[in-house]
């Protein structure tokens, strides 16, 4: 998985889509998470588990943005709406659903949508939380 550009958390958008990546998950990629993770091998000799392709789709969004000190990783949203066959070529684009500054926090989501070919395989969704800095009047309670 290659990542083309690197932007700043705070330069982004709502809106904004983060270049398209390409991504092929190997056995040996699966492999490596079934042994990180303890799940049994044996449904996976021809798939590739929901939940790693959900975290390789958060990680395209890490690979392509800075993420600020201190962001808290709020919320993880996964539909799988068929299985990926491992080897299958695959890309994935990440969009800025929600971007906003309340009393001082930014509150982001992302959603990510893999498609082999035209065909949506899997979509996602990251959402976010970069509280107000330390000892700033914004984050204090009114």
């Amino acid at each position: 998985m290659t990542s083309p550009t690197h932007f700043s958390f705070d330069s982004l958008s709502r809106g904004d889509i983060l270049p398209t990546v390409e991504l092929t998950i190997t056995h040996d990629d699966v492999r490596a998470y079934l042994e990180a993770t303890g799940e049994p091998a044996e449904r996976w000799d021809e798939r590739v588990p929901p939940v790693m392709l959900s975290a390789l789709m958060l990680a395209t969004l890490l690979g392509q943005v800075e993420i600020p000190a201190g962001v808290m990783h709020t919320g993880q949203e996964h539909e799988s709406r068929r299985p990926v066959r491992i080897g299958e070529a695959l890309t994935v684009t990440v969009t800025v659903s929600s971007y906003a500054v309340r009393r001082g926090a930014l509150m982001a989501a992302f959603d990510a949508a893999a498609r082999a070919g035209d065909e949506v395989v899997a979509v996602s969704r990251a959402s976010v939380l970069v509280p107000p800095p330390e000892g700033s009047s914004e984050g204090d309670a009114a």
